[in-house]
């Protein structure tokens, strides 16, 4: 049995702009100090804009596709329980 340790990495998740009447969230991940990806999320029109890259964090975060899915859901759900300020 093997055991499992959970360390912090720095890189942290933010959701700077929810804004529901117009159904839009905007993500951000971060890691000192510096934005290395922002995620626009308009769930009114389906759409999402992806701006920068974590590539250059692939040893310490998950990667863009995990933090989009993560992003997405994450909009969906603030929506839907009308939750404007997650912190």
């Amino acid at each position: 049995m093997g055991i499992t340790l959970f360390k912090p990495t720095g890189v942290t998740h933010a959701f700077p702009l929810i804004d529901l009447q117009n159904k839009r969230v905007t993500g951000t991940v971060t890691y000192k100090g510096k934005v290395y990806m922002t995620v626009h999320i308009d769930l009114k029109k389906d759409t999402v804009e992806i701006k920068g890259s974590v590539d250059e964090l692939q040893n310490i975060s998950m990667d863009q596709e995990s933090y989009l899915d993560m992003f997405k859901s994450q909009a969906e759900y603030f929506i839907e329980n009308n939750i404007s300020d997650p912190q």
